[in-house]
């Protein structure tokens, strides 16, 4: 045997496999998902689907979609028989598409509802805030990683535009949550310097979106967690047949009472003999020093905004409480957390964004709580006695005027005093 054969027969099955491997992925696939895929990946919280586009763009498009966008984080895992979802399922019209896992913070979003702009356009939207995001670093480079893959990445970059502020912004944070190595890393570099992507970058981009398509196409519909036929279905048949949130909630709070009655936090009883338990002296006061009031979250969430203002997007935010009893045991500064709600409404209201839950004074309240920092039981049945309205009902069409003061480091690290908030404001002519 000659050394060319002999190459041949080490070498060439693997590359006639390469080959293959790559036809495969370039053939155009439907990327078609059953009506019972849907129901699942809405309620999955995979992050397949969050960092991935072709499940979410078939659920939310067209007029007559029955999905609604939910962002928010680890709250949406909190499934006892008044969650969103289960609410749904038992008396809305609509049913939510829930975009949110521990870590998936604004700018994880952002990336996300990128994937999906046709789909939001002119739509309803609802954005869960937790004041806990807003720590000193912003969303942990991990968690970023975790949840925002090459396919949204490529995505965001392909519709960049160098001369917005709002995207040199992302483009910096992206390279900051990514590091400077990568291809990723120099297109965002480009971006960020205010200069345009050339021909072949774009070229590259648009090859790379083109493969992850088809890959998305072929494979997002597997390995979905079925939260729908385990914890949403079974729970919307406890529900009462009629919709009344004075029952509701009255019997949110008993069954609060019995599940919570092994501790005096009103916390989940599975919850604190998991995670609180044993834990009790060594966490007192170890909350004391925490502060939220400055962060690089404030300019994520600012390019949020941007992003539902592009897109023309009605929503609705809901910011969310912490266990007053757990925060007292922790020593956390509740004037301080008021302040960093504070600041969120500011940013919010000053750009249009008006229609805001605060849930921000509702710790204390019985039954609201099902952990130290998740709302439950009686705190989802007011949810769904707000949003639920905004949802199906007509409501007036959003006038938003954006502001990229909100971007600045002055805004990130300010203070939210009023008499601060109130300079910042005259400073940037800002109403």
């Amino acid at each position: 045997m000659t050394n060319k054969k002999k190459l041949w027969s080490i070498f060439g099955p693997v590359i006639v496999a390469a080959l293959l491997a790559f036809i495969f992925f370039c053939l155009p696939w439907s990327g078609h998902h059953s009506a019972a895929t849907e129901q699942r990946a809405a309620v999955s919280l995979s992050p397949t689907v969050f960092k991935n586009r072709s499940l979410k763009v078939q659920a939310l498009s067209g007029r007559r979609s029955k999905y609604a966008p939910f962002f928010g984080s680890s709250e949406f895992n909190r499934m006892d028989r008044y969650h969103p979802a289960v609410m749904a399922e038992r008396y809305h019209s609509y049913r939510p598409f829930m975009f949110g896992s521990r870590g998936t913070q604004s700018l994880p979003q952002l990336f996300n509802m990128t994937m999906m702009p046709q789909q939001m356009q002119g739509k309803k939207a609802v954005y869960v805030i937790s004041p806990q995001w807003f720590v000193k670093r912003g969303v942990m480079p991990s968690a970023f990683k975790y949840y925002n893959g090459a396919y949204a990445n490529l995505m965001w970059l392909r519709q960049a535009n160098p001369q917005s502020a709002y995207d040199r912004y992302t483009a910096k944070r992206l390279i900051q949550l990514l590091g400077d190595d990568g291809s990723i890393s120099s297109y965002a570099n480009k971006i960020s310097k205010g200069q345009s992507l050339s021909k072949w970058d774009r070229w590259v981009i648009n090859s790379k979106i083109t493969l992850l398509h088809h890959e998305d196409n072929l494979f997002s519909g597997f390995f979905i967690k079925d939260n729908y036929g385990r914890r949403i279905k079974p729970k919307a048949r406890l529900l009462p047949e009629q919709l009344n949130y004075a029952d509701l909630t009255a019997a949110a709070i008993k069954q609060h009472d019995r599940a919570s009655s092994n501790n005096n936090f009103g916390v989940l009883n599975s919850f604190y003999n998991r995670r609180m338990r044993g834990h009790i002296k060594s966490t007192a006061n170890s909350q004391k020093n925490f502060d939220y009031t400055k962060s690089p979250e404030y300019g994520d969430l600012e390019v949020v905004l941007n992003q539902f203002h592009k897109t023309n997007t009605n929503v609705i935010f809901m910011i969310t409480p912490v266990n007053a009893k757990w925060e007292k045991h922790t020593g956390m500064s509740m004037p301080m957390y008021y302040r960093t709600v504070r600041k969120i409404k500011t940013q919010l209201r000053s750009q249009g964004f008006n229609n805001i839950i605060d849930y921000s004074h509702k710790g204390n309240q019985d039954g609201f709580m099902q952990d130290t920092i998740h709302i439950g039981w009686a705190g989802w049945v007011d949810f769904d006695r707000q949003t639920a309205p905004f949802l199906e009902q007509s409501q007036p069409k959003p006038k938003y005027h954006m502001n990229d003061a909100f971007l600045s480091k002055e805004w990130l690290n300010l203070n939210p005093t009023k008499a601060n908030l109130k300079q910042f404001k005259s400073n940037h002519q800002i109403k």
